[in-house]
């Protein structure tokens, strides 16, 4: 077993690395430090997506109806990104946080990826 201080890890990579942080079932806990919003939207066909906000507020724009659907999460929130939407991360002002997506992930700089 191996404990690591997910803080310390972050504080020793440059902002915006994506850190895989801990083995699980054979799939990668990760963190990440990041400020702004991504550029490319995301989507994972075969599993749910988990997030854990350590600090900051995050943002999430899922495209799962018929209008984007803008949500917000504080420092100390979870939500689950349900697997086959597409949806784009941001943290405006900034955000440290860990995610767990034991699957494969697509990507699209389409203004609506649901239409290709």
């Amino acid at each position: 077993m191996e404990v690591k201080n997910v803080l310390a890890e972050l504080a020793a990579n440059p902002p915006s690395s994506f850190l895989d942080i801990a083995q699980f079932n054979g799939f990668s806990f990760g963190t990440c430090d990041i400020t702004g919003v991504s550029p490319v939207w995301e989507m994972h066909p075969d599993t749910d997506e988990f997030f854990y906000i350590i600090e900051g507020e995050f943002e999430m724009t899922l495209l799962s109806g018929d209008e984007p659907e803008h949500c917000v999460a504080p420092a100390g929130s979870v939500f689950v990104v349900p697997k086959g939407i597409w949806h784009r991360p941001a943290a405006p002002n900034g955000s440290k946080f860990l995610y767990f997506t034991p699957g494969q992930t697509r990507h699209s700089e389409a203004e609506d990826p649901r239409q290709i």
